[in-house]
């Protein structure tokens, strides 16, 4: 609930929730700083008294409406120990932090025996990132471990019967004050409950608007405000399911540095066998850092991950059988003294029905409608684009096609001139042939007539030596006359 006050500085009225008093605050106006001044019960009429605090805490932690009804006796030891007012399933930074550190503390304080081991060496001798990483980690385990507590007492509260038939089939004007006076009478707090807010807001609204279809589509608002608290109350989990890895990863950059930086400084003197020695453990040293830092790293991102999500899916499964009672028990029995009940909204009247979604989809449409237009826009982009794409494409190909056509009938003339010139070349061939081939055979004609004179002579040579037989030939030089003289030697 909201209520007014007015600034101390400036007078500008104010408004802020009834959680907020008691808690210090800037006015927009004068930008002064003031404190936040306790609810007026006038804000609230006598009609809806039985309403007042539904789901809203007071600077106590304990909302008026339970004030009221809580029994002195266990209450103070149930907020102190933490049992949550707010209808929501989230946990306190500060406390959680709190318990995280403690934990952590805890932890590297198990460690500590087994220094001299690896499972201490990889928590306390990699330097500073696996601390980061231990204090991150029970952190998160502490948010699991107190969001477990109030899903818990979620749960708890979904077995009251907050509306028995006992009381009436109907819920009307007239039955109105007695569920209200049994739900009080429970020994639970709307804050603790998204069933019993629920349930409360929605018999508030009847109460007020005394109308079926307007409750319908309040209790799907307060649905959708519900399951984005869920959500959201699982931010600081995501960012250390996100930082988590980041810091191996950071710490791995950190090793392989220090682990390169001393060796290379340790290069320049080279001739030392010791120093070589003693940069060779450095670099050991800093790859253990880079890759231990990394492995914690990661299977500690996993060892969150996996609870964080069953835990959620179990918030979100209990949204969902809010949602279910709300439907089943709830909106089938009011009655605002129309034809029809409950069954306006349960089924029995498809007109009710449409006018409640319509009412419950009324925020989204202006959403749908700029959606829709950024969707137009976008697809008349793209549209264009394509045509014009497709236009460059068509122009390409076109062009291509042409140059392809012109190279096919080069290729073609280039063939026929070629196929041509093969022509010619054969033809020429073979007369070159014939022509060889005559000359060959006149040669050897005319090597065999050569032949055969050749061999008359020389048979002709023989018969000639062998009539000369034993008989000298004598060549004498005239003396008169130049030249050769051939005779024969009559004396023998």
């Amino acid at each position: 609930m909201y209520f007014t006050f007015p600034c101390g500085h400036c007078g500008k009225k104010l408004k802020v929730r009834e959680d907020a008093a008691g808690r210090k605050a800037a006015c927009p106006y004068c930008k002064t700083s003031l404190v936040v001044p306790s609810p007026p019960e006038s804000e609230v009429p006598d009609d809806l008294e039985a309403f007042k605090g539904i789901g809203e805490p007071s600077a106590t932690g304990v909302s008026p409406a339970t004030a009221r009804r809580r029994p002195k006796d266990g209450g103070a030891e149930r907020a102190a120990a933490g049992g949550g007012w707010s209808e929501r399933t989230d946990v306190s930074m500060l406390t959680s932090g709190l318990y995280g550190l403690a934990c952590a503390a805890g932890f590297c304080l198990l460690m500590l025996p087994f220094i001299h081991f690896y499972i201490g060496e990889l928590f306390l001798d990699r330097g500073w990132v696996p601390f980061v990483l231990i204090f991150f980690f029970w952190w998160s385990m502490a948010i699991l471990y107190l969001k477990s507590r109030k899903l818990k007492r979620q749960k708890a509260s979904m077995l009251f019967d907050l509306l028995p038939g006992e009381i009436s089939d109907d819920i009307n004007e007239q039955s109105l004050g007695k569920f209200v006076e049994h739900i009080h009478g429970l020994p639970v707090e709307a804050g603790e409950s998204f069933l019993l807010n629920r349930v409360m807001r929605g018999l508030e609204h009847f109460k007020v608007r005394k109308s079926n279809p307007e409750v319908a589509a309040m209790l799907a608002s307060q649905s959708e405000i519900d399951a984005n608290a869920v959500q959201s109350s699982y931010t600081l989990l995501n960012v250390f399911i996100w930082a988590i890895p980041i810091l191996g990863f950071i710490g791995t950059v950190i090793g392989i540095s220090a682990a390169v930086g001393g060796f290379s400084g340790s290069l320049e003197e080279a001739q030392d066998i010791a120093v070589l020695k003693d940069s060779l453990n450095g670099v050991t040293g800093g790859l253990a850092t880079a890759f231990d830092t990394t492995l914690v790293a990661l299977v500690m991102s996993m060892l969150v991950m996996f609870p964080s999500s069953s835990m959620q899916k179990a918030e979100e499964d209990l949204l969902n059988s809010v949602d279910e009672y709300c439907n089943e028990s709830l909106l089938k029995r009011l009655n605002d003294g129309q034809e029809g009940g409950g069954d306006r909204v349960a089924g029995g009247d498809p007109q009710a029905i449409r006018r409640a979604v319509d009412a419950a989809m009324v925020p989204h449409h202006a959403e749908l409608e700029a959606w829709n237009e950024k969707l137009k826009s976008i697809g008349g982009t793209l549209s264009s684009e394509v045509v014009r794409g497709w236009g460059a494409i068509n122009k390409e190909m076109q062009r291509q096609q042409k140059e392809n056509v012109e190279q096919v009938r080069d290729v073609d003339g280039m063939a026929a001139a070629f196929q041509r010139t093969l022509k010619t070349l054969a033809d020429e061939t073979e007369r070159a042939q014939k022509d060889t081939a005559g000359t060959i055979t006149g040669s050897a004609a005319s090597l065999e007539a050569s032949c055969a004179a050749l061999e008359r002579g020389l048979a002709g040579l023989n018969d000639v030596l062998e009539k000369l037989g034993e008989k000298q030939v004598v060549v004498q030089a005239p003396a008169r006359r130049r030249g050769w003289f051939f005779g024969r030697n009559s004396g023998g």
